[in-house]
């Protein structure tokens, strides 16, 4: 139950900020809340309409006589805290004394930073956090050793700025998520946005008309040698104003469009723009109208791209790559237009890789990666080019690893990584960079993983999760690391898992859920966010069974089923939701079956069911792993129930999926499930062949192995049968990791 509180939040600030603390206080205590927010349930309860009264000591404490006691009783009253960070406020008694006595009142949690000049946790003059907020409070209420992380919005230039970092803290004080907030500032906006809309489109197609006519006029004119400096001059004039028109359109509405969900307001403008292309020769145009049509023809494919209208997408990404291929035939060793040539390539190949395509995915990632090598070759020293060469070869390295070709994805993630190493060196400060050296770690991990090199494969993942780690502590204030570090420290938590190194499996994905939960709470609405805590959630459960810790496992699914609830709801058919409903629902029917807990068992098997009938395609090793694994716990569980054709369908269905792969595949994946069925039916020479095979790897089972001949399945019973499968051969990559 929420407490009533006479401030919305108390403003703690040095007097050499006290400029943006009188601007804060004003924006804060004039902003309305909109009116699709008011009254909704929050974090900290119903949304109130005004975040009114906001307490600033240098205004409110005027006229007091006891400085003190009346900061004390401000802060008392006051939900939450506002810091105003620089060196100044650093290097201030008061406002950290402020801080420090905000957090003896047990409200760290409701403690919100604004960076305005400074670094944060720089240890020099450049620091911009008091010590109170750099780190823990202990149990005695003085600070300790433990370093804190302090979430802060950040008003410096070329940051969040003013505009951003004014509605993160709205958002955290409200309680709502900086994307639920920015969701309903937006459909404030809605109607406006649909008026210039349609004002756009009509202007749009008017343009296009006189683009056309322009066109026309343009041909006449040489038929008409009186008229023709006139003609190509209001010829250029119109078809210039249909290109700002247009760029207007993709660049500026988009965005916003996005942001309400009406991108479909914009079909109409891509399919006359495409159209209208289509009649024009590319041999016709001169380059900068070719180059605007290629860059315009890609952009409408993103579009077209993110609503899944696959053929339409392929076609605006051909119509780019037409042009820009034009524009490379026309100047030759022009290195910006081989590079936008790749680009268009790229796009090609990603359409075809996303429609499952993967024989033409790969022609055209190849085109990009050696399109890519051209490039570079030109110059060498170019950073743009060079990075992008390392693009090209990581792309084609994941789709090889998809495509199950283990050889040629890592030769490709080991390029990739020596290339981002040269471009690091070149700018050593570069944390992005940082990140994609330690990703590609990372991904030659997921191939030793495949090839049954578990240590090893667990050794490259820890040196990502090191490096994320590191990163996130020189940038303490950007949550972006923070969900990455956790991400990189639940696949290490599997690997580990996967060794029979439960107890440091568990101490990892605690990590992971504490951080990724503190995160999702700042932040409700980011989707990324929540899929990342619910897979943490899972993942610290499996690390539990390991030890023993049955109930605490249990826990963790219970708290973990709202948030599946809601991505199944919103996002069945995304491949990450799949992976963790599937892991989630086999898990508990697991855990049901030593207690004979068998309604639980069945409801958790009729959910995989009706998960499976949604299930287009297994696209991956990992995901035919996984189904495999799922369909055996479902069998399982109708065997324990004396329903003997449903197990019989459950097993069928994994040994369709499995029977591919089993005899070459090195990886756990497919090899414990193939164990398991081997059992099951009775075959006990080959459980054991391939037993021996996951020892060698170093591989313990979570579960134990079952009775030889527990659930004997009948080949002959027909029913569930798999998902068609992309892969020809053995494992792919565990690529919804990353």
């Amino acid at each position: 139950m929420s407490v009533s509180r006479r401030y919305r939040a108390f403003i703690s600030y040095s007097h050499s900020d006290e400029r943006v603390a009188a601007w804060l206080h004003r924006s804060l205590e004039n902003y309305r809340v909109p009116k699709r927010l008011r009254a909704t349930e929050g974090e900290f309860g119903p949304v109130p309409e005004r975040l009114n009264p906001i307490f600033r000591d240098r205004e409110e404490l005027a006229s007091a006589d006891n400085l003190g006691a009346s900061v004390q009783a401000a802060l008392a009253d006051s939900e939450s805290l506002i810091v105003i960070c620089s060196p100044h406020a650093a290097q201030s008694h008061w406002v950290n004394e402020e801080v420090l006595a905000f957090k003896r009142l047990g409200r760290s949690g409701r403690i919100y930073c604004l960076i305005v000049d400074g670094e944060p946790n720089a240890g020099d003059a450049r620091e911009c956090f008091p010590p109170a907020l750099r780190l823990e409070i202990e149990a005695d209420g003085e600070l300790g050793q433990r370093p804190a992380e302090p979430i802060a919005a950040d008003f410096r230039p070329g940051k969040d700025g003013k505009t951003l970092a004014r509605f993160k803290l709205i958002a955290g004080l409200l309680g709502t998520g900086l994307d639920t907030l920015r969701r309903r500032e937006a459909q404030r906006r809605h109607r406006r946005m649909l008026a210039i809309m349609v004002a756009s489109l009509a202007g749009m197609t008017l343009a296009l008309v006189l683009a056309a006519t322009a066109w026309i006029e343009r041909n006449n004119a040489q038929a008409q040698q009186a008229r023709a400096e006139t003609a190509s001059k209001d010829a250029q004039r119109r078809q210039a104003q249909a290109e700002d028109l247009l760029g207007f359109m993709l660049d500026d509405l988009r965005p916003k469009l996005e942001q309400v969900g009406r991108l479909d307001l914009l079909d109409s403008v891509g399919d006359k723009a495409t159209s209208y292309f289509a009649n024009l020769d590319p041999r016709d145009l001169t380059d900068a109208t070719l180059a605007w049509q290629a860059q315009t023809s890609t952009k409408i494919g993103q579009v077209r791209l993110s609503q899944a209208r696959f053929p339409e997408a392929l076609a605006s990404f051909q119509s780019a790559y037409a042009r820009s291929s034009a524009l490379a035939e026309r100047h030759a060793g022009d290195g910006d237009r081989l590079f936008d040539r790749g680009q268009a390539e790229y796009w090609v190949g990603f359409v075809y890789w996303q429609n499952r395509d993967l024989d033409r995915a790969k022609t055209w990632l190849t085109r990009y990666r050696d399109t890519c090598r051209e490039v570079y070759a030109i110059d060498p020293k170019k950073a743009e080019w060079e990075h992008e060469l390392a693009y090209g070869d990581h792309n084609l390295a994941v789709l090889e690893l998809e495509r199950g070709q283990l050889d040629q994805a890592h030769a490709g993630f080991t390029r990739s990584r020596k290339t981002l190493e040269s471009v690091l060196a070149k700018t050593p400060g570069d944390t992005q960079l940082q990140f994609e050296v330690a990703d590609e770690d990372s991904w030659l991990g997921s191939v030793e993983e495949q090839l049954g090199n578990l240590e090893q494969a667990e050794t490259l993942v820890a040196g990502k999760a090191e490096s994320l780690g590191r990163i996130s502590a020189m940038q303490p204030t950007d949550p972006k690391w923070k969900a990455e570090w956790s991400t990189s420290q639940l696949m290490e938590s599997e690997l580990l898992r996967a060794l029979g190194k439960y107890a440091q499996a568990e101490t990892l994905a605690a990590g992971a859920t504490a951080r990724m939960k503190l995160l999702t709470a700042h932040d409700p609405a980011n989707k990324d966010w929540r899929q990342a805590y619910l897979n943490a959630l899972i993942t610290h459960a499996a690390a539990r069974v390991g030890l023993g810790k049955l109930a605490a496992a249990r826990d963790d699914l219970a708290l973990a089923q709202p948030l599946l609830d809601a991505s199944a709801h919103v996002q069945g058919e995304d491949r990450y939701v799949r992976r963790d409903l599937i892991e989630a629902l086999s898990l508990r029917i697991m855990l049901a079956l030593p207690g004979n807990d068998r309604e639980l068992a069945r409801d958790a098997a009729n959910a995989l069911q009706a998960l499976y009938k949604t299930t287009a395609a297994l696209n991956s090793a990992e995901e035919i792993g996984r189904y495999a694994m799922s369909q055996i716990a479902a069998g399982m569980a109708a065997a324990n129930a004396g329903r003997r054709a449903d197990a019989d369908i459950h097993f069928n269905a994994a040994h369709e999926a499995l029977a591919p792969l089993a005899h070459d595949s090195r990886y756990w994946r497919i090899l414990d499930p193939w164990v398991r069925l081997s059992l099951l039916s009775g075959d006990t020479a080959e459980a054991k062949r391939v037993e021996a095979q996951l020892a060698s790897y170093g591989y313990v089972a979570l579960f134990p192995w079952p009775a030889a001949g527990a659930a004997k399945p009948n080949p002959g019973v027909a029913g569930a049968t798999a998902p068609p499968s992309t892969l020809g051969v053995a494992a792919s990559p565990t690529s919804g990791s990353h």
